[in-house]
C-alpha cells in the first residue's frame, strides 16, 4: 500500500525512510558531493519530483541523515540506567557509525537533533543529573564525548585511537563518584 503524500494528498512511490536509505547508500558508494536530488532519484528509479513531495531540498535530506544513522544507537541509549553507561554507548555508537559511513563525518559536526538524538540526549542528561551533575555539567559532558569521538575519527590514521575518549569517560566516571 502506498503512502499518501502530506503535501498533495496523492499517492507516493517511496517513503522518507526509503529516501534516507538510498541517500546513505549513494554517499557510501560515491561521496557526499555526488548526492543531488537528481542523482538520488535516478538511483531509486523515480523522478526527482517524487523526492520533493517529501523533502524541501538536498539540505533538508542531509540534515536528516545523522539522526537516521544513529537511530539504533539512540534506542540503545534510552535503555541504559546510568549516565556513564549511556555516554559509553553514545561514544561507541557514534564511532561505529562514522567508521561505517566515513563520507558523512562532516554531517556530524553540528547536526540537527532529530527525534532519536533528542530522546537519547534527554535521557542521558536526566541520568547524569540523577547522579549528581548539574544540567550544564551533563550537557558539557555529553558534548565533550561526542566531539572527542568525532575528532578522533576525523583525525585518525588507520585504526581509530580512542585514548582520548577513554580518558574523558574516566574523568566523567571520577566526577560522578565524587557526587555519590
Amino acid at each position: 500500500m502506498s503512502a499518501v503524500s502530506p503535501k498533495r494528498g496523492r499517492p507516493t512511490l517511496v517513503s522518507v525512510g526509503e529516501i534516507v536509505d538510498a541517500a546513505v547508500k549513494l554517499i557510501d558508494k560515491e561521496c557526499i558531493d555526488a548526492l543531488t536530488m537528481r542523482s538520488l532519484a535516478a538511483s531509486m528509479g523515480i523522478g526527482p519530483m517524487t523526492l520533493y513531495r517529501h523533502l524541501a531540498d538536498k539540505d533538508a535530506l542531509l540534515a536528516m541523515l545523522p539522526d537516521a544513522l544513529l537511530a539504533d544507537v539512540c534506542n540503545e541509549v534510552v535503555r541504559k540506567r546510568s549516565g556513564l553507561s549511556a555516554l559509553k554507548t553514545i561514544a561507541a555508537g557514534v564511532m561505529n557509525v562514522l567508521q561505517g559511513h566515513p563520507g558523512m563525518a562532516t554531517l556530524f559536526e553540528d547536526p540537527d537533533q532529530g527525534p532519536n538524538m533528542e530522546a537519547a540526549t534527554l535521557h542521558t542528561i536526566t541520568l547524569l543529573k540523577g547522579e549528581g551533575m548539574s544540567t550544564s555539567e551533563a550537557q558539557v559532558a555529553l558534548r565533550a564525548v561526542v566531539a572527542q569521538v568525532i575528532g578522533e575519527n576525523v583525525t585518525r590514521h588507520g585504526e581509530p585511537e580512542l585514548g582520548g575518549v577513554l580518558l574523558l569517560l574516566e574523568g566523567i566516571r571520577h566526577r560522578l563518584e565524587l557526587h555519590s
